[in-house]
């Protein structure tokens, strides 16, 4: 036989207070791992965005050879001093160094890798790209600002 009033059945403010604080942690978990999420997301759009743009270079290079020994194309670009390389090299520039936050590409060329001569626009030459950008880490109390690159090898005139 149940002792209680009919007007006194339910749940105790403790029982209530202690599954508030359960579905409170659960939720925070949740976030937390969706900041996470988000990061790496990111992350992996900059590093798509990449592959594109060291493609674009490779066309861009390719269709004007006289490029690979230009005043100016070797060197190191930012947002902010692209326009110092060669004008059919500017519009890649600008594209690259907009599409990587707080980014820079660095561009030095080398002797041709078949016969070790001198770099010309005919005989080819071995060109070296790298972009540097800064990726910030999840948000949160431990968000880092890393800066990461990454290099692209390629050999004209083969």
């Amino acid at each position: 036989m149940n002792r209680t009033p009919a007007g006194q059945r339910g749940f105790t403010l403790l029982s209530v207070l202690v599954s508030i604080v359960i579905m409170a942690v659960g939720l925070l978990g949740m976030i937390r791992a969706m900041l996470a999420v988000t990061s790496s997301a990111t992350q992996n759009q900059t590093v798509s965005a990449i592959a594109t743009l060291s493609n674009g270079f490779w066309g861009v290079v390719q269709s004007n050879p006289a490029l690979l020994v230009a005043a100016g194309f070797v060197g190191t670009y930012t947002a902010s001093n692209y326009t110092g390389a060669p004008s059919v090299l500017q519009p890649w520039l600008k594209q690259a160094t907009d599409a990587l936050p707080a980014g820079q590409v660095t561009i030095a060329t080398g002797p041709d890798a078949g016969s070790n001569s001198a770099c010309t626009a005919t005989s080819g030459c071995s060109v070296t790209m790298t972009m540097q950008w800064s990726q910030v880490g999840a948000p949160g109390a431990n968000a880092t600002e890393t800066n990461r690159l990454q290099t692209f090898y390629y050999q004209f005139g083969l």
